[in-house]
Protein backbone atom coordinates (compact mmCIF):
# COMPACT_ATOMS: atom_id res chain seq x y z
CA UNK A 1 0.00 0.00 0.00
CA UNK A 2 1.21 3.36 -0.98
CA UNK A 3 1.45 6.32 2.10
CA UNK A 4 -0.49 9.58 1.03
CA UNK A 5 1.92 12.67 1.08
CA UNK A 6 0.26 15.89 2.17
CA UNK A 7 -1.94 17.65 4.17
CA UNK A 8 -4.98 16.69 5.11
CA UNK A 9 -8.41 18.69 5.12
CA UNK A 10 -8.50 19.06 8.51
CA UNK A 11 -4.77 19.96 9.05
CA UNK A 12 -4.86 23.00 6.44
CA UNK A 13 -8.56 24.36 8.07
CA UNK A 14 -6.56 24.09 11.48
CA UNK A 15 -3.45 25.90 9.96
CA UNK A 16 -5.52 28.73 8.01
CA UNK A 17 -7.60 29.27 11.56
CA UNK A 18 -4.18 29.66 13.95
CA UNK A 19 -3.25 32.28 10.67
CA UNK A 20 -5.89 33.90 11.15
CA UNK A 21 -6.46 34.56 14.55
CA UNK A 22 -2.51 36.06 14.73
CA UNK A 23 -3.70 38.29 11.88
CA UNK A 24 -6.67 39.93 13.77
CA UNK A 25 -4.64 40.96 16.64
CA UNK A 26 -1.64 42.45 14.49
CA UNK A 27 -3.44 44.13 12.13
CA UNK A 28 -4.99 47.01 14.55
CA UNK A 29 -1.52 46.65 16.45
CA UNK A 30 0.00 47.77 13.30
CA UNK A 31 -2.45 51.00 13.00
CA UNK A 32 -1.84 51.84 16.30
CA UNK A 33 2.13 51.89 15.71
CA UNK A 34 2.16 53.33 12.42
CA UNK A 35 0.05 56.08 14.00
CA UNK A 36 2.57 56.68 16.51
CA UNK A 37 5.37 56.42 14.32
CA UNK A 38 3.60 59.27 12.30
CA UNK A 39 3.23 62.04 14.79
CA UNK A 40 6.90 61.04 16.30
CA UNK A 41 8.28 61.75 12.94
CA UNK A 42 6.30 65.17 13.04
CA UNK A 43 7.23 65.88 16.48
CA UNK A 44 11.04 65.39 15.52
CA UNK A 45 10.29 67.82 12.51
CA UNK A 46 8.65 70.46 14.60
CA UNK A 47 11.40 70.15 16.78
CA UNK A 48 14.11 71.30 13.88
CA UNK A 49 11.95 73.59 12.75
CA UNK A 50 11.21 75.53 15.91
CA UNK A 51 15.30 75.78 16.29
CA UNK A 52 15.43 76.74 13.11
CA UNK A 53 12.92 79.23 13.36
CA UNK A 54 14.39 80.33 16.55
CA UNK A 55 17.61 81.05 14.87
CA UNK A 56 16.23 82.95 11.87
CA UNK A 57 14.07 85.13 14.51
CA UNK A 58 17.32 85.78 16.38
CA UNK A 59 18.89 87.17 12.98
CA UNK A 60 16.15 89.68 12.61
CA UNK A 61 16.60 90.78 15.75
CA UNK A 62 20.33 91.41 15.65
CA UNK A 63 19.87 92.78 12.16
CA UNK A 64 16.77 94.67 13.30
CA UNK A 65 19.22 96.16 16.32
CA UNK A 66 21.57 97.84 14.10
CA UNK A 67 18.79 99.87 11.93
CA UNK A 68 15.94 102.31 13.64
CA UNK A 69 12.71 100.51 12.51
CA UNK A 70 11.68 96.83 13.13
CA UNK A 71 10.80 95.68 9.41
CA UNK A 72 9.52 92.20 9.82
CA UNK A 73 8.95 91.01 13.51
CA UNK A 74 8.72 94.65 15.60
CA UNK A 75 8.30 92.73 19.07
CA UNK A 76 4.98 91.53 17.78
CA UNK A 77 3.33 88.73 18.49
CA UNK A 78 1.70 86.54 15.49
CA UNK A 79 1.42 83.41 13.42
CA UNK A 80 3.29 82.39 10.47
CA UNK A 81 2.12 79.92 8.68
CA UNK A 82 4.29 77.90 5.86
CA UNK A 83 2.84 75.62 2.98
CA UNK A 84 4.37 76.60 -0.29
CA UNK A 85 6.40 79.35 -1.66
CA UNK A 86 2.77 80.65 -2.46
CA UNK A 87 1.14 80.36 0.06
CA UNK A 88 2.81 81.30 3.23
CA UNK A 89 2.92 84.32 5.55
CA UNK A 90 1.71 86.11 8.98
CA UNK A 91 -1.29 85.28 10.40
CA UNK A 92 -3.62 87.12 12.98
CA UNK A 93 -3.49 86.03 16.04
CA UNK A 94 -7.63 87.05 17.25
CA UNK A 95 -9.42 84.44 14.30
CA UNK A 96 -5.87 82.90 12.94
CA UNK A 97 -7.02 84.29 9.15
CA UNK A 98 -4.05 85.68 7.10
CA UNK A 99 -3.02 89.05 7.62
CA UNK A 100 -1.98 88.90 3.93
CA UNK A 101 -2.77 87.20 1.22
CA UNK A 102 -1.36 83.87 2.12
CA UNK A 103 -3.29 82.84 -1.54
CA UNK A 104 -1.28 85.05 -3.61
CA UNK A 105 2.32 85.67 -4.31
CA UNK A 106 3.96 86.32 -0.52
CA UNK A 107 6.01 89.32 0.16
CA UNK A 108 9.65 89.29 0.18
CA UNK A 109 10.24 89.40 4.27
CA UNK A 110 7.72 86.03 4.51
CA UNK A 111 9.42 84.39 1.83
CA UNK A 112 12.65 85.36 3.28
CA UNK A 113 11.86 84.15 6.51
CA UNK A 114 10.40 80.73 5.25
CA UNK A 115 13.40 80.31 3.22
CA UNK A 116 15.55 80.54 5.96
CA UNK A 117 13.71 77.82 8.45
CA UNK A 118 13.30 75.59 5.12
CA UNK A 119 17.31 75.50 4.30
CA UNK A 120 17.69 73.72 7.35
CA UNK A 121 14.36 70.98 7.07
CA UNK A 122 15.46 68.39 4.99
CA UNK A 123 11.54 67.45 3.79
CA UNK A 124 8.50 69.59 2.39
CA UNK A 125 6.42 70.24 5.42
CA UNK A 126 3.39 72.65 6.26
CA UNK A 127 3.94 73.92 9.63
CA UNK A 128 2.77 76.96 11.55
CA UNK A 129 5.01 79.12 14.01
CA UNK A 130 4.00 81.12 16.94
CA UNK A 131 6.63 83.68 17.68
CA UNK A 132 6.38 86.34 20.64
CA UNK A 133 8.77 89.22 21.23
CA UNK A 134 11.43 87.39 18.85
CA UNK A 135 11.18 83.94 20.60
CA UNK A 136 9.38 81.39 18.98
CA UNK A 137 7.29 80.20 21.75
CA UNK A 138 5.80 76.60 19.33
CA UNK A 139 5.62 74.72 16.62
CA UNK A 140 2.87 73.01 15.09
CA UNK A 141 3.90 70.55 11.51
CA UNK A 142 2.55 67.77 9.24
CA UNK A 143 3.87 66.51 6.02
CA UNK A 144 1.02 68.19 4.07
CA UNK A 145 -1.88 70.89 4.88
CA UNK A 146 -5.04 68.44 5.36
CA UNK A 147 -2.45 65.60 6.87
CA UNK A 148 -4.31 63.92 10.52
CA UNK A 149 -0.86 63.55 11.93
CA UNK A 150 0.16 66.67 13.68
CA UNK A 151 3.33 66.71 15.54
CA UNK A 152 3.98 69.79 18.04
CA UNK A 153 6.69 71.30 19.88
CA UNK A 154 7.87 71.81 23.25
CA UNK A 155 4.98 69.82 23.77
CA UNK A 156 3.40 66.99 22.07
CA UNK A 157 -0.14 67.14 21.15
CA UNK A 158 -0.58 63.93 23.40
CA UNK A 159 1.27 65.70 25.92
CA UNK A 160 -0.70 68.92 25.36
CA UNK A 161 -3.72 66.86 25.52
CA UNK A 162 -4.96 68.28 22.25
CA UNK A 163 -5.44 66.64 18.49
CA UNK A 164 -5.58 69.38 15.98
CA UNK A 165 -7.28 68.73 12.89
CA UNK A 166 -4.69 70.54 10.61
CA UNK A 167 -1.62 72.36 11.42
CA UNK A 168 -3.22 75.73 10.20
CA UNK A 169 -6.31 75.60 12.94
CA UNK A 170 -3.92 74.62 15.46
CA UNK A 171 -4.26 76.69 18.82
CA UNK A 172 -0.65 77.33 19.80
CA UNK A 173 -0.77 77.97 23.14
CA UNK A 174 -1.65 74.48 23.89
CA UNK A 175 2.14 73.79 22.88
CA UNK A 176 4.16 76.28 24.26
CA UNK A 177 5.92 75.92 27.30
Amino acid sequence: MKKKKGFSLIELIVVIAIISILMAILIPSWGYFLKRSRIRTANAKARVIFNAAQTACTEYQQSERKSTSSKYIDNGEFYYYWESESVCGEMDLADALPVKALLTTASGDDLRFGRKINKIIDDEVVYKIYIKNYKVVSVTCSRFADDRYVGAYPKSTDVAGVTPATVRDSQMTDFGV
